[in-house]
């Protein structure tokens, strides 16, 4: 448990830097997640939570990463907010997965067993690997690089990227990629979107590639050349998301196959294969959600006047939207039935750290919440049709320490 804990935390460490050192790359407000989600989307934590049903009596491990932190409005009445979720106790029967990484590669960390399962497929990396969300599994490129010009200026040397599907103990090889989050989510089970550049020393928005492949590496399409000054965001239907470089609160959909640009967007703050989620961010404006492949926009009820300020996350097929309001309440609006659902119990002092994203791209929402890397630490869930949250607490601090740097897949 010693080595595991010490794996843990000096991977976390790296990825911390490596965030970092990242800050400023072009892609950064798309792929928030959620990385996203997608990605998403966002930065890419070291470890990566797959949540079954779990029991209330077991040790948990594995926290939910969505985003970088972010600055929120102060607002008088948070001060006077619980500090703890509320709910019903976590049913019997439960297991969760965290996927970990070191030097060797990645792993399956059980906390039924409390026991790791190697994931073949990844050579040895001296950083460990960083992952982030494609549609049903992860992307993992290792945190080893090297670049021949200050960060965030060329593209750098490429890297290989893998695919770990949900659950599998087996990766493949997806391909070299140019620039973090060479590899992005496309709306195609079992395909990505691949990035590169002409050579180490390109500018990251002037020269970029982008090509449809699958998760095994095979071509699945034509390579086109994007727009200059524009980077590879997100894959949308069959069309391309992709940020401005000077203004990375700009970004547009983009046809590749005809090179016109469909759409503009201010300030998206989340994204799936089918949906983008923005606001123009004026006092009265609400968050809008396009659905990319019938071209239909839907009007929330979700306030979008401070679009940084909002932490969100896309299910896997985009039709649920979990999203902090500035109560600190989590809600959940269905792209469906329009409707925006609170979720009661969720409403915390400014005081706590809150995170969550969906098990597996799917329809149950995973919720950490506690005082940083200080136990107790309490692990939730919530689904459509449930009227409160299922909580279960965690007392052990090696095991709060890491529910404090995972993230949920």
């Amino acid at each position: 448990m010693a080595d595991i804990e010490q794996q843990l935390r000096s991977a976390m460490h790296a990825a911390v830097d490596g965030e970092e050192a990242a800050a400023g790359e072009l892609i950064r407000l798309v792929r928030r997640r959620h990385r996203r989600h997608a990605t998403w989307v966002g930065a890419v934590a070291v470890l990566a939570v797959l949540a079954v049903t779990i029991s209330a009596a077991i040790t948990l491990h594995g926290r939910v990463f969505t985003s970088a932190p972010v600055s929120r409005p102060h607002h008088p009445t948070q001060q006077h907010l619980p500090t703890k979720l509320s709910g019903l106790p976590m049913p019997a029967g439960t297991d969760v997965q965290v996927l970990i990484t070191d030097s060797s590669g990645a792993a399956w960390y059980s906390t039924a067993t409390r026991r790791t399962e190697q994931i073949g497929g990844l050579p040895p990396s001296q950083g460990g690997y960083q992952f982030g969300r494609l549609y049903g599994g992860w992307s993992a490129e290792s945190t080893t690089r090297s670049s021949p010009c200050p960060a965030n200026q060329c593209a750098g040397q490429p890297n290989q990227f893998y695919f770990i599907a949900d659950g599998a103990r087996t990766a493949t090889r997806i391909g070299a990629g140019y620039a973090q989050d060479g590899v992005v989510a496309s709306n195609r089970p079992g395909a990505v979107w691949l990035a590169t550049y002409p050579s180490a020393t390109a500018s990251l928005a002037g020269s970029a590639t982008a090509q449809l492949v699958s998760t095994t590496g095979r071509a699945l399409g034509p390579r086109y050349r994007l727009p200059a000054g524009y980077a590879l965001g997100f894959g949308g239907g069959n069309d391309l998301l992709l940020v401005n470089g000077a203004n990375q609160n700009l970004a547009i959909l983009w046809d590749p196959r005809t090179g016109r640009v469909l759409r503009h967007f201010d300030n998206v703050i989340g994204s799936s294969p089918e949906q983008i989620a923005w606001s123009a961010g004026c006092p009265s404006c609400r968050v809008q959600i396009l659905n990319v492949s019938t071209g239909q926009t839907a009007t929330t009820p979700i306030p979008g006047g401070d679009p940084a300020s909002l932490n969100v996350g896309f299910s896997d097929d985009g039709r649920l939207l979990a999203v902090q309001l500035p109560s600190r309440e989590l809600a959940v609006f269905d792209t469906d039935t329009k409707t925006l659902t609170p979720i009661p119990g969720t409403a915390l002092s400014s005081a706590e750290s809150l995170q969550f994203n969906w098990q597996h791209g799917g329809y149950r929402l995973i919720i950490t919440a506690g005082p940083n890397n200080q136990p107790p630490l309490q692990l939730a869930y919530w689904q459509p049709g449930q009227a409160r949250l299922k909580v279960a607490t965690v007392q052990n601090p090696s095991e709060a320490m890491e529910l404090e740097t995972g993230t949920i897949g």
